[in-house]
Formats: C-alpha cells, sequence, structure tokens
C-alpha cells in the first residue's frame, strides 16, 4: 500500500526501510539521495593504483578493499561497481587507454598519428 500510495515500486520502499534501520538521515528523508559530494571519486592515489595495476580495475579494488581493512578502525572500500562507475565518469577514455596500455596506447586511441 505504501508503494502505492507513494507511486514507488515495492522493492524501493524495501530498499528504503533498510536504509533507515542504519542511517538517521535517511530515516528523516526517505528516498532522498545521498549528497553528490559524498559519492567516490578518483584521487591521485587511485590513479597511482591503475598505473601500477595497467588499468586492471578488479586488481586496483583488491588493493584498496585490503588497504580499508589494515586501517584501524577498519574502513569502508568502494564496491567494485562505483569504482567502475567512477572511473567512467572521472577519466577520459584517452586517460583509461593510456593506464591500461601506456603511452602509445593512449596515443592510438585519441586518433593522433
Amino acid at each position: 500500500m505504501a508503494a502505492d500510495a507513494l507511486e514507488v515500486s515495492e522493492r524501493t520502499v524495501w530498499r528504503w526501510l533498510a536504509a533507515a534501520e542504519s542511517d538517521e538521515t535517511a530515516a528523516a528523508y526517505p528516498g532522498a539521495r545521498s549528497r553528490a559530494d559524498a559519492r567516490f571519486t578518483i584521487t591521485p592515489e587511485v590513479r597511482g593504483l591503475l598505473a601500477l595495476w595497467k588499468g586492471n580495475v578488479r586488481a586496483v579494488h583488491r588493493e584498496l578493499t585490503a588497504r580499508a581493512a589494515r586501517q584501524s578502525p577498519p574502513a569502508d572500500a568502494p564496491s567494485l561497481t562505483t569504482l567502475h562507475r567512477a572511473i567512467r565518469r572521472d577519466l577520459t577514455p584517452r586517460e583509461r587507454a593510456g593506464l591500461a596500455g601506456g603511452e602509445r596506447r593512449a596515443v592510438a586511441s585519441s586518433g593522433i598519428a
């Protein structure tokens, strides 16, 4: 009934309820999106890891997860999906190609001869 009254799916209502159990802000403002400045972004550290692992996002994710687990208290690492999304959003195709294949591949992907 709540989903029908709010004109959302039942799954959305369940997601809101789960969020409200763990976050007071979510309980006060159900359905509100998180702040844009709180989203994960690609930092110089992540760029360095991408270069180290030659663009292998899964390896970078493993490294970030391991680093977060070693902190006291343990911190949260971004999910693999979040990491992929941030890379697509924050890096150009040329940057991604350069990290994966080096300078020659970055130049080749740019169309510059």
